[in-house]
């Protein structure tokens, strides 16, 4: 290339350096006339693009990750040559993506030619030589100065350091002096070993206590103030040490860093400790860290441990006794309580103490009865008599009751002392029976009646108190397909893990009861506000949502609350829970996993709920379902499928869409033969259009109790046989939510649907619990995008909606799995969903669901014309 007389050539292997700073492009220049190869670096300055080889001519450095300090100015780090590019750089031209550079004035050259044989050659290295020495003699010139310098700022800070290094000295001395004198002052004994165990140090307690002079203790070992059988012991406790034992005292310290425990010491002329100190001991480490051994204290504790034994045997007496003992103020408010009082009143000692005896109240004794026990108490001194308590259960307890007043010195009441026995020995059978009428056996929870019982006591408390009370209604959604799935014994199970997970969310004050089969109630007292219970309920579909481990199966199931309050939706029991109860049928038909307050009108909604039941069943019966069929196309809009959808043409109501029913039938487990009847004529359809378009597969909803009905495989088989429907002209979907419910058998299900070539697809992806190590355990052949993301994006393609769907298709693609997109309306969702790669796309856009004939006319027979 020529321009104006000005020559250039093409730079030929360009690399752009992005990493380099500024960035930089690296390429090969070819010249002309026979001359090699030189490879360049092309800097962009402003607007102008300069070059300069890229190996220093002086020492061939490779210049091609040195920055540009100044913005224009190279420097190399070999001997500081500086490269100006606006002057010694060669004038660069881009073009088309291409780089052509000047090639006027002189030609530069490569180090391979700088170095070539001739007389050049000889006369560059001697350059070089005399170049290298000139820097060498100028570098020890520098050294020399910086040396000289150095070694004069060093005998200066040596000076300042030795009258540092000596007031140092006497300040050290000062405060050795001032610790021995806190030391000696100290009454616990002190003791300073090295890494031998031999004392280096010890106060003047220390030698007054053990009798021995400082002079007989300074050296000797410290393991010898300690009695054969303490070294044993502790030697017993030390691991296996790869050095040599020569301290016990000193390696346990240094096992457990800072060791105290109990010990005897021995003191002169005694072979058997007399008196017990409780040793303390910390390491002791130099400022490098290195260890010099340790410091010990011993504070005797003999009379202590003497007390201790006196109070550990009053103690004994004390908690062993059968009878009931507690200790109270004079206001009554406990003190101290043994074992037997715990095991017959039911509370912890934590629980009690701090309490007021009030607490044992059974209520079964009028006011003028407590009024006469407590004038005795304060005329005589004390009391005697038979009481019924109440158990913290709430259960009554019949005790004969004696109770004395303590005073002091002064004749002052400082406490009350009371010995209670049970006396209802004779009635235990009677409590037994009891206990059986108002405790569920399976999960130990009060039942239906101590439930009412304890429900109408609290309602009397919140009518005395002006406070309300909420009462919860619990109903476990999906219980029934987990119990008839794995049998009663997982019921049973799950009932229980339950019951425990329910308890855990609850005050003390609270009560949880279980009323029959899957339903729970709970009772909440002492409300001024509904603010409690909204949190308890949502803290409540938290927990039992989380997986439970029933066997070797993980199931996930949800609950569903209704909530009534007490005075707001009634003042007494029976309509307080029929509220509840009508709440919680409520909660469920707006989806379940929810909680509902009970308001006005629903009791009309329970009553709509039951004629919706019996309708379902009539429907059933006299087959009022219609399947209706949504096609499923590539992005280039051809149909290739459809997914069968049910409607229930129910007389008087018109076409009722599937949210209105299919809830319920699963929850009455109307869906198994509803189930049954779609799968039998979806498959029928199915080979109908597989004939006219090969290739089409129909899509058919499975419900969870379909899946996990023991008799699945076989029902599945039956209709197959029965429609001589190919599996691979249809394709079941399960929802992650059905899969997660049971992972292992769903999975072990789905395998043997997929053994017999049915195609299996995820439904409503990105709305369960799915992870992806069990997608790869799943043998799933298609994944379907919840319509809800679908239907989120709005046309930004920068948005967290279009990354959502960006990341389910990679997902599909990486697990080699076809992707559906479900609810597509829009040209720019088909556009966004082409963009990805998205392989199916389902939805209005395409298609509302059609009747079976309506879409072979106009999919098929159209297709088919075509």
């Amino acid at each position: 290339m020529s321009q104006q007389n000005i020559h250039y050539a093409v730079v030929e292997s360009v690399t752009f350096l992005d990493t380099t700073e500024p960035p930089r492009w690296a390429g090969r220049l070819w010249l002309p006339n026979g001359h090699q190869p030189i490879d360049v670096l092309i800097f962009k300055l402003q607007d102008t693009f300069r070059a300069i080889p890229a190996l220093c001519p002086h020492e061939g450095y490779n210049l091609t990750q040195c920055s540009l300090p100044n913005g224009d100015r190279l420097v190399c780090p070999a001997h500081s040559l500086r490269i100006d590019l606006k002057t010694s750089g060669f004038h660069v031209k881009e073009e088309g993506g291409r780089f052509w550079m000047s090639l006027s004035g002189t030609l530069p050259l490569t180090v391979a030619e700088s170095q070539s044989p001739g007389t050049g050659e000889r006369l560059a290295q001697l350059q070089e030589e005399i170049a290298s020495l000139r820097l060498a003699n100028l570098k020890q010139e520098r050294q020399i100065l910086v040396i000289t310098q150095s070694m004069n700022a060093m005998l200066c800070e040596s000076e300042q350091q030795t009258a540092k290094l000596k007031e140092k000295v006497q300040q050290q001395q000062a405060l050795s002096h001032f610790v021995e004198r806190i030391t000696d002052t100290i009454d616990d004994l002190l003791l300073v070993i090295n890494t031998k165990g031999q004392i280096l140090r010890l106060n003047m307690a220390a030698g007054r206590e053990l009798g021995f002079s400082e002079a007989e203790l300074l050296g000797t070992d410290i393991d010898d103030l300690l009695s054969s059988t303490e070294r044993q012991q502790l030697a017993g406790q030390l691991p296996a040490l790869p050095w040599t034992v020569r301290s016990v005292l000193l390696e346990t310290i240094r096992l457990y860093g800072n060791y105290s425990g109990e010990h005897g010491l021995l003191k002169k002329n005694q072979d058997h400790p007399s008196s017990i100190y409780w040793l303390k001991s910390s390491l002791l480490h130099g400022r490098q860290g290195k260890l010099e051994g340790a410091v010990i204290t011993a504070l005797d504790i003999t009379e202590l441990k003497n007390r201790e034994t006196r109070l550990r045997l009053s103690a004994k007496v004390f908690e062993t006794s059968s009878a009931a003992i507690f200790i109270t103020d004079p206001q009554g408010v406990f003190l101290e309580v043994n074992a037997a009082f715990c095991a017959i009143t039911g509370y912890g000692r934590s629980e009690i103490l701090g309490q007021n005896t009030r607490i044992l109240k059974s209520r079964l004794h009028d006011k003028a009865f407590y009024q006469s026990l407590w004038q005795t108490l304060l005329d005589k001194g004390v009391w005697k008599g038979e009481i019924w308590d109440r158990r913290k259960n709430g259960e009554f307890c019949p005790m004969l009751l004696s109770i004395n007043a303590v005073t002091d010195e002064r004749n002052e009441l400082t406490h009350y002392v009371a010995i209670s026995t049970d006396i209802s020995h004779q009635k235990r059978t009677e409590e037994e029976l009891k206990q059986l009428a108002h405790y569920d056996v399976l999960t130990h929870l009060p039942n239906r009646l101590l439930f009412r019982d304890r429900f109408e006591h609290e309602i009397f408390l919140a009518q005395c108190n002006n406070s309300r009370v909420a009462v919860f209604f619990l109903d476990l959604d999906r219980f029934k397909i987990i119990n008839d799935s794995f049998g009663h014994w997982a019921g049973d199970s799950l009932l229980q893990a339950i019951a425990v997970r329910i308890q855990s969310c609850l005050r003390q004050t609270d009560t949880v009861a279980r009323l029959g089969g899957d339903e729970f109630t709970i009772i909440l007292p002492g409300l001024s506000g509904i603010g409690p219970a909204t949190e308890l309920a949502q803290k409540l579909l938290e927990v039992i949502s989380g997986p439970v481990q029933i066997g070797e199966h993980t199931v996930y199931i949800g609950v569903s609350i209704g909530i009534a309050v007490f005075p707001d939706d009634g003042n007494d029991f029976d309509t307080l829970t029929k509220h509840a109860d009508t709440a919680m049928y409520a909660s469920k038909a707006k989806g379940r996993g929810m909680f509902q307050y009970f308001e006005a009108g629903m009791n009309e909604a329970a009553q709509q709920r039951l004629l919706l039941e019996n309708a379902l069943r009539l429907a059933i019966e006299q087959e009022e379902f219609r399947l209706y069929y949504q096609p499923k196309a590539d992005c280039s809009l051809r149909v290739v499928g459809a997914e069968a959808l049910v409607r229930w043409q129910r007389p008087g109501f018109g076409m009722i869409p599937p949210d209105r029913f299919i809830a319920l039938a699963e929850e009455t487990a109307l869906i198994i033969p509803l189930g049954t009847w779609i799968l039998k004529t979806a498959c029928l359809q199915a080979k109908l259009w597989a004939d006219k378009q090969p290739g089409f597969r129909t899509a058919i909803n499975l419900s969870p109790r379909q899946l996990l009905a023991d008799d699945f495989i076989a029902v599945l088989d039956r209709i197959l046989a029965e429609t001589g429907t190919k599996p691979e002209w249809i394709e079941l979907e399960v929802t992650e939510n059905l899969i997660m419910l049971d992972v292992e058998k769903a999975t072990r299900r789905l395998r043997q649907v997929r053994e017999r070539g049915i195609h299996v697809a995820m439904d409503d992806f990105g709305t369960g619990y799915s992870s992806l190590s069990c997608l790869q355990k799943l043998p799933l052949q298609t994944l379907k995008i919840d319509r809800s993301f679908i239907q989120a994006y709005t046309g930004d393609p920068a948005s967290k909606e279009a990354a959502f769907i960006k990341t389910i298709v990679s997902l599909g693609e990486i697990l080699k799995m076809t992707v559906v997109a479900e609810g597509v309306e829009t040209e720019s969702q088909l556009a966004l969903l082409r963009s990805y790669g998205c392989h199916l796309i389902q939805g209005y856009y395409l298609s509302p669901p059609l009747p079976a004939d309506e879409f072979q006319r106009r999919w098929l027979d159209q297709a088919m014309d075509n």
